[in-house]
């Protein structure tokens, strides 16, 4: 069996691969079998196959982590939210502040009352001190997301190899 890793047009590892027999594949620079397995830890430099330095797969995992973290973190931090009476509220914090933003304003105009549209664009007439209380909610949901994310953030920077990086999980 012949064993190739396959080449992007600037000559970074993409995949790994084999055949029965030569030729290999355009685009292919032939390995060994732990090179076409480990493929994902490699690199060509001048034309030779190297391991990528630890250091590096480590920033790597780091950074790919990271991204994945940041995904469930907006997923998260906009996910809606329910009061205690079951209403269902535009999660994130443009929508907190957008709620706490019409409250203040009703209150500075001297209204004790205000009309707030919920996750289904249905109002919902309330006291400011309510309203208030919705907006607190969602910038509490937010806040709780942030934390968790800041705390996952931290625990990639404190891993020490790529396994306990990519066990950093949401």
């Amino acid at each position: 069996m012949i064993y190739y890793l396959l080449l992007t047009a600037s000559g970074g590892i993409v995949g790994a691969g084999s055949v029965p027999e030569l030729p290999i594949p355009a685009n292919c620079i032939a390995c060994t079998q732990i090179e076409a397995e480990t493929w994902p830890t490699l690199e060509i430099v001048n034309g030779t196959i190297q391991a990528i330095p630890a250091a590096q797969l480590l920033t790597q995992a780091q950074t790919a982590q990271r991204a994945i973290i940041k995904s469930s973190f907006i997923a998260a931090s906009t996910a809606n939210v329910t009061d205690s009476n079951g209403i269902v509220w535009e999660g994130g914090m443009q929508s907190g502040n957008s709620i706490f933003l019409g409250c203040q304003l009703a209150q500075q105009a001297g209204q004790s009352t205000i009309t707030l549209y919920d996750a289904n664009k249905a109002p919902h007439s309330m006291t400011i001190a309510e309203g208030m209380g919705v907006a607190a909610l969602i910038g509490t949901a937010y806040q709780e997301a942030l934390a968790k994310k800041n705390t996952l953030y931290a625990n990639i920077d404190a891993a020490d190899s790529v396994s306990e990086v990519q066990a950093v999980t949401w």
